[in-house]
């Protein structure tokens, strides 16, 4: 592995990265920095900004690193001046930041190891493919994460390829921007993507959205329309929740996807037409399949190419960069004067489990910054829409009946055999049965990860993966419940 630059003299960084084994360059300040970088003998796996520097601040020798935005720069921030200035650092290629009070040092491991992951998987693509990954992700697609690398690697193997596409994946992940993504670097993009919402428009109607239709075909048809796949004709056609279309449609589908053939609703002329079709669902079509809910045929044609998005739990390393991302959107609409996230809330983003993924962490932060009334995002005010949140989906989980043992049916089959047994059914009937304690959902998780870091003989890495969470949330978790390993 490359070294790290490091760019400052404070001993508490250089001591967690001499302890980590990790091989460092130490620089004073940021014009030894960029003379180090510019030297074409020397490759660095991540850069690394001390919050305070003398000749040149952090913030401008971030700007003056654009040159070498492959290379991680992770920002060291120790002041609510540097707070403040983050978020233009991110639109300036910052690709983390770290405060060592607050943050434990798994944390910062956690984001030095998702840095080298990141820069490993960018030298390994050739040079039309690393054009496109930038400090933060693939094109306008947000995430350094190893699921979602795994996501770029698939979209890079068919950029130049005109396949069938399907994506898969949780209401919330991505799968429009994927789609726009991959019709924007196709070779189809200078003609229109067009986007179809099948849930949103009623079944009677899809058929005229799609097809178009001819005056008079039915009552509102007042005059002939082209349909989505005539505008979309040398471009390319993205179905939105494809499983939600009607089996009669779906045979029209097919035919489309086999010859290129439609016919406007009401009409008898045919049209070829020259799409490609990306399709997206949340739902498992096969068994849809089963339930005779989904064309077998249609199925195998679209599942040509299958990419499936990760939900936002499974890429926890990704949410400060997508919640400054979206900060930032958010300030330009309401015009607001939030200057910087405050690191416990950026925690408690982190810990929250997000069903609704990257949306909800969206419509999450809008609330909370409209009613934020201090110059920076506090976790209070995070935790006046979170908690009314985690409320909801603990209602939701109290409402839902319990499994037990066995079953109606199953129990009616048990009880004669308990009434057969000698004296059993007496003594059962007699005697006052105590129901055992049931243990809370915290007690549970606590037991869990007890017993998992003793198994793993208090291996950070090993425990987290095992539970799958990340070494800080482990930590944070620890310490909640009181856990420490032996001394």
């Amino acid at each position: 592995m490359d070294p790290i630059l490091y760019v400052g003299d404070s001993f508490d960084i250089k001591q967690v990265l001499n302890e980590s084994g990790k091989k460092i360059d130490a620089v004073q300040n940021g014009m030894i920095a960029l003379n180090a970088l510019s030297d074409s003998e020397n490759k660095y796996s991540a850069v690394i900004i001390e919050d305070q520097l003398p000749l040149m601040d952090p913030s401008n020798l971030i700007k003056q690193l654009e040159h070498y935005s492959k290379t991680p720069i992770i920002a060291i921030v120790r002041s609510d001046k540097r707070r403040s200035e983050i978020l233009t650092d991110f639109e300036n290629g910052l690709s983390g930041w770290f405060e060592p009070k607050g943050s434990s040092i798994e944390h910062f491991n956690d984001l030095l190891d998702s840095c080298y992951t990141f820069i490993n998987f960018s030298r390994a693509l050739n040079k039309n493919q690393r054009l496109q990954v930038n400090s933060h992700g693939l094109g306008t697609i947000l995430g350094v994460s190893d699921s979602m690398q795994k996501i770029y690697t698939l979209l890079l193997q068919i950029q130049e390829k005109d396949v069938i596409t399907i994506l898969y994946g949780e209401s919330g992940t991505g799968k429009n921007l994927t789609a726009k993504f991959m019709h924007d670097t196709s070779k189809r993009s200078k003609k229109p993507l067009i986007s179809v919402n099948c849930p949103a428009i009623p079944s009677e109607l899809l058929e005229s959205e799609l097809f178009g239709h001819e005056k008079g075909s039915f009552t509102g048809a007042d005059e002939k329309k082209d349909g989505k796949f005539l505008v979309a004709n040398g471009g390319t056609i993205f179905l939105d929740e494809i499983g939600d279309m009607s089996t009669s449609l779906q045979a029209k589908i097919l035919r489309v996807l086999e010859s290129g053939e439609i016919e406007r609703v009401g009409g008898a002329e045919t049209h070829i037409v020259n799409v490609r079709v990306i399709s997206a669902t949340n739902q498992d079509l096969n068994e849809k399949i089963k339930e005779g809910k989904f064309r077998e045929d249609l199925f195998h044609r679209i599942n040509v190419f299958p990419v499936t998005l990760p939900p936002l739990r499974e890429r926890k390393v990704d949410i400060p960069l997508l919640t400054y991302a979206i900060f930032k959107a958010l300030k330009k609409k309401h015009n607001l004067n939030v200057s910087y996230i405050a690191p416990k809330a950026i925690d408690r983003l982190i810990d929250y489990s997000w069903p609704g993924n990257v949306r909800e962490l969206e419509n999450t932060l809008e609330r909370a910054l409209l009613i934020c009334n201090n110059k920076y995002l506090t976790e209070k005010d995070l935790g006046a829409v979170l908690d009314e949140k985690e409320e909801v989906i603990e209602s939701q989980k109290e409402s839902e009946p319990i499994q037990t043992i066995a079953d109606e049916q199953q129990q009616e089959t048990i009880k004669p055999e308990f009434e057969k047994a000698d004296g059993l059914s007496d003594d059962l009937n007699n005697e006052k049965i105590e129901t055992p304690k049931i243990a809370t959902l915290k007690e549970i998780e606590m037991e869990a990860i007890k017993s998992s870091v003793e198994r793993n003989k208090w291996n950070m890495t090993t425990t987290a993966e095992e539970l799958g969470i990340s070494r800080m949330t482990l930590y944070r978790k620890l310490e909640q419940y009181g856990l420490r390993g032996k001394e």
